[in-house]
């Protein structure tokens, strides 16, 4: 609608000229918006990460029913995943307490992106904490104070930020992120369904 306004202006003044360049300028005013729009490239959405609704804070937790399993077993069995899991857990062991159903850990993983040659390259370190809590009968898990592992520790939702120049990276490592949380928390909930200690059955 612009675009006919300038036009019917643009030939009610009377301009004089050769055709060839009255075709230009009706040619340039034409391709003028989608000139524009090209110019105006299309921001990536965010990922879907959940977040604390107090603080914004990326934040997983879910408590899982075990139905007639003591808090006791529910320690062990998540001892067991943890030695599976990681490849060093006591580097990043905070507590382990069988008493109280406790065990609180601070691991790190890294996330990786594709440069423009097809090369693999590290984009950055996650260091976050992990705590589960068993109670008889269930127990908890959450996953809080994700940071960037930097020269000094960045929140990771710094890299929500959509007018930051390095939007496309930013977006990649939470994508990653949100990726191996989802694989630890469908791991970790697998894990507890198995007992602490098999017992072999007795052959005949």
């Amino acid at each position: 609608m612009h675009n006919e306004n300038v036009l019917q202006n643009f030939f009610a003044t009377g301009f004089s000229g050769s055709k060839f360049i009255k075709t230009f300028v009706v040619s340039c005013l034409l391709l003028l918006p989608a000139l524009f729009a090209a110019g105006q490239k299309e921001k990536p959405a965010p990922p879907d990460l959940p977040r604390n609704e107090e603080n914004g804070q990326v934040y997983y937790m879910e408590v899982v029913p075990m139905d007639d399993i003591d808090k006791t077993e529910l320690f062990k069995r998540s001892g067991n995943w943890m030695k599976a899991f990681y490849k060093n857990p006591t580097g990043f062991l905070e507590q382990a307490d069988s008493v109280n159903g406790v065990l609180l850990m601070k691991p790190q993983f890294a996330t990786y992106r594709i440069l423009k040659n097809g090369v693999k390259a590290q984009s950055a370190i996650v260091k976050y904490t992990l705590e589960i809590g068993f109670k008889d009968g269930k127990y908890r898990y959450e996953i809080k104070d994700v940071n960037i592992k930097a020269a000094s520790y960045l929140p990771i939702e710094k890299l929500f930020n959509e007018n930051d120049p390095n939007i496309e990276d930013n977006y990649n490592t939470l994508t990653e992120a949100g990726k191996y949380f989802s694989e630890l928390i469908n791991n970790l909930k697998e894990s507890m369904e198995e007992p602490s200690v098999k017992v072999k059955k007795e052959e005949w």
